[in-house]
């Protein structure tokens, strides 16, 4: 059947009725659970499909970055699914294999179980575990690409960084105004003849001769 699942490549995995494959309340620790809700479109419910070896692939959480893991290397029917740091084991593996409709099964590779929703359960906050292959419709799963246009931001969703404010352009400085030229004082106005020989007579006229003091008069005896 045609491969439907290309490697490095971000898909959400969803239920026949349409809920999503999630990290339970954004968790990021090893050994969050792993369960359905609504698609919110957030990183916590996108996977990093990346094969393996043919048809295998380890399928990584964006937002946390820890891979779909089969708890404690379970094997039994019920063996609770979560997620884990990568280790490169096989109960961290999964075959997917296609089946009509546009669904796939994930087999674990250490146990050959499928990935199950628990108790056949509806609405948010139903959990996975693995179970035999019984061809149930809680064992169909749908992977649908998440374009890169539509994604998150990676791990945290940090918002964009802010572009930095342009820097206003230096104001230009008015050029300096030149001082008016200081005012030449007007020369002088040179003395007419006839002023000078005014001048001159004044200086030869003799200072005026000071009254002798008239002696007082004698009083009579």
């Amino acid at each position: 059947m045609k491969e439907t699942v290309s490697s490095n490549t971000v898909y959400t995995i969803s239920a026949k009725d349409g809920r999503v494959l999630e990290v339970a309340g954004l968790a990021q620790h090893a050994g969050a659970a792993v369960q359905l809700w609504e698609n919110a479109g957030s990183a916590s419910q996108q996977w990093l499909a990346s094969e393996v070896k043919p048809g295998v692939y380890k399928l990584e959480n964006r937002l946390s970055g820890k891979v779909l893991d089969v708890a404690q290397a379970g094997t039994a029917n019920g063996s609770p699914v979560h997620q884990w740091d990568y280790l490169g084991k096989d109960n961290q593996l999964w075959a997917v294999q296609p089946v009509k409709g546009g669904f796939v099964k994930l087999k674990s590779m250490l146990s050959g179980k499928v990935l199950d929703i628990a108790g056949i359960a509806a609405g948010n906050g139903a959990r996975v575990q693995i179970w035999e292959d019984v061809n149930g419709d809680n064992q169909l799963w749908r992977l649908t690409e998440v374009k890169p246009e539509t994604a998150p931001a990676q791990q945290a969703e940090k918002p964009a960084a802010k572009k930095a404010p342009k820097k206003a352009a230096p104001a230009k400085k008015p050029a300096a105004k030149k001082a008016a030229p200081a005012k030449k004082e007007a020369p002088a106005k040179k003395a007419t003849p006839a002023a000078k020989k005014a001048e001159a007579a004044k200086k030869a006229a003799p200072a005026p001769k000071a009254q002798a003091a008239k002696p007082a008069q004698e009083k009579k005896k």
